[in-house]
């Protein structure tokens, strides 16, 4: 609900700050006294049309702001366009925002150029719209009302009738059988594409599984023919390493017969001085180690040999290697890869066919379930919106348009390619099932009915939405609604249940109203009273909410024009009455 409206520089207002009640709410004041710019001012933060003649003159903008508390939580029914319902997210607001007021607000400067915030935040109009749809509808001669927006009308008649868990039912099987259309349409593609290249893929196959390659073979086989590619100087440099460590050698004596002599000499050195013991063991040791090191040194000079035939097999298994690399990958894993991508491409075109025919085999099932629920939810929704049309009708009588007739179309939508096939007619298949549905209205005896949109008169149009308001308070989740023009001409008893209907919509949801009858503002939980004044030679809009007595007084007004013993009087009666 909007819990707060701020204006400034709009028009004849130079600043304005409201605070409204979360039921009804009644504006009232004389004819041209500017409640139809403040209902404007609501319409600009919303996203309606907005050009720089709105700004006062000699200001450089106007800026309009509401304070609005959104719905906590809906049921899943209320959250349109959700399969699946829950708690309804505020466009362009964190998560975390929508637990308090939401801000929004929108600024136009005299030359024409708006921004738009949402709790501080620079949004675009499309966001600021989005929310409006969300938070508020305007009945009267303007354009932000969600009932004229046919797209709402199928899920206000399911909401209705009870029957979102029958329209549920339709978009599973709507998304089933579209999951399965693209499975079909995927592996027909790629099965046309696999025949044109079935040679190559067997081709390829065979060439790859012949090959045998093996992850690691290709730095294996590289590191082995290094070595053999050096395996003469490998020779002689570990023989002469062995001739150094346990040979004459270069030096003409050996490493280890030095290191062995030391030993002994060492060890007799133990014999007078015990504290050598430590570094004669550690020299033993290094002396071990070092005839291991050239023993194994010795074994691996006479093993190694020049082997130019294993040289050449390695040689030519590279080369096989670095050819599949340009072909198939950039290592042995990448080859390994596409060898399994390739068999599974030729798997599935061997088996392609089967899984063609028992995916048609589902799509046909499917879309037969499809028909029937689809032929089931749109009976229920005729059967529904015979009742709804009376039940509308029914509330529009007692709003004093006895003659208007009011529909509500539901028809199936035909379509040459259409997928499901009813009655000899195909139609097309939509997440929501294959019905239209639109609201109708023929004013008078004799006229054509008529969508809502196209409707002339704003009283006509707030006391048809009133109407409808009143038959589908309990689904439709918006919860504010504001009233313009309800009461053009309208009197008498027929106003006092426009005013009882307002009232009980309050009990649902925020609603605000502009009025020119004392027999509808009496209901008001906060009355407000607009009027023009002359502030420094300046004409201006004010408006304030309204105490007990002002409140008297504003309603003989409306009633009679001068407040009178009598009219006072009565217009306390008028009130008591709504106590």
């Amino acid at each position: 609900m909007i819990e707060a409206i701020s204006i400034r520089n709009i028009a004849l207002i130079d600043a304005l700050e409201l605070e409204l009640s979360p039921g009804l709410n009644i504006f009232t004041g004389e004819t041209g006294a500017g409640k139809s710019v403040i209902l404007k001012s609501v319409g600009l933060v919303l996203g309606e049309r907005a050009s720089a003649d709105i700004v006062r003159e000699g200001t450089d903008f106007a800026r309009v702001e509401i304070g609005v508390v959104p719905p906590t939580s809906l049921p899943i029914s209320n959250v349109r366009g959700h399969p699946e319902g829950g708690r309804r997210a505020i466009p362009g607001a964190c998560q975390e925002d929508t637990d308090d007021v939401v801000i929004l607000s929108r600024q136009i400067s005299a030359n024409g150029r708006s921004r738009c915030h949402i709790n501080g935040r620079l949004v675009n109009l499309r966001q600021l719209q989005q929310i409006g749809a969300v938070l508020v509808d305007i009945h009267g001669q303007h354009e932000h009302q969600s009932l004229f927006r046919t797209e709402t009308h199928l899920e206000l008649l399911d909401d209705f009738g009870g029957i979102t868990e029958a329209r549920r039912q339709v978009s599973k099987v709507y998304q089933q059988l579209r999951t399965l259309q693209q499975e079909r349409d995927t592996l027909t593609h790629t099965l046309k594409a696999a025949e044109r290249e079935k040679e190559l893929l067997e081709f390829e196959i065979e060439e790859l599984a012949s090959a045998n390659l093996e992850e690691g073979e290709e730095e294996a086989l590289s590191t082995e023919a290094r070595v053999l590619n050096n395996a003469e100087k490998l020779f002689e440099s570990a023989n002469l390493v062995y001739a150094q460590l346990d040979g004459d050698g270069e030096l003409g004596f050996s490493v280890l017969g030095l290191l062995k002599n030391s030993a002994k000499t060492l060890a007799k050195l133990c014999e007078m001085d015990e504290s050598l013991s430590g570094l004669s063991e550690r020299l033993d040791s290094s002396l071990y180690e070092l005839e291991d090191i050239a023993s194994q040194i010795r074994q691996y000079a006479d093993t190694m040999e020049f082997n130019p035939i294993r040289l050449a097999e390695i040689t030519e298994r590279l080369e096989l290697i670095s050819k599949f690399k340009r072909r198939y990958g950039n290592s042995i894993s990448e080859m390994l890869a596409y060898h399994a991508e390739a068999v599974r491409k030729l798997q599935d075109l061997a088996f392609g066919s089967e899984k063609i025919a028992s995916l048609h085999e589902r799509i046909r099932d499917t879309t037969q379930e499809a028909q029937q629920l689809c032929a089931v939810l749109s009976a229920k929704r005729k059967e529904v919106a015979d009742r709804l049309s009376r039940l509308t009708e029914k509330e529009m009588r007692t709003l004093g348009m006895d003659k208007a007739e009011f529909q509500t179309y539901v028809q199936p939508v035909q379509d040459e390619d259409g997928e499901l096939l009813m009655d000899g007619k195909r139609y097309a298949f939509r997440a929501n099932g294959i019905d239209e549905v639109e609201f109708l209205i023929a004013p008078n005896v004799g006229s054509e009915p008529r969508p809502l949109a196209k409707i002339a008169s704003g009283g006509e149009i707030s006391r048809v939405m009133l109407a409808l308001k009143t038959v589908l308070v309990q689904v439709d989740s918006i919860p504010t609604l504001l009233f313009d023009e309800i009461d053009s001409g309208i009197g008498g008893k027929v106003a006092d249940v426009v005013g009882k209907k307002l009232k009980e919509l309050a009990g649902f949801a925020q609603v605000i109203c502009i009025t020119h009858l004392p027999q509808i503002a009496r209901f008001a939980d906060r009355h407000f009273r607009v009027e023009k004044k002359v502030v420094d030679e300046r004409t201006l809009i004010t408006a304030k909410p309204l105490m007990p007595e002002e409140r008297v007084s504003e309603i003989a007004r409306m009633h009679g024009g001068e407040e009178t013993e009598i009219g006072l009087a009565h217009a306390r009666e008028m009130l008591s009455e709504n106590t």
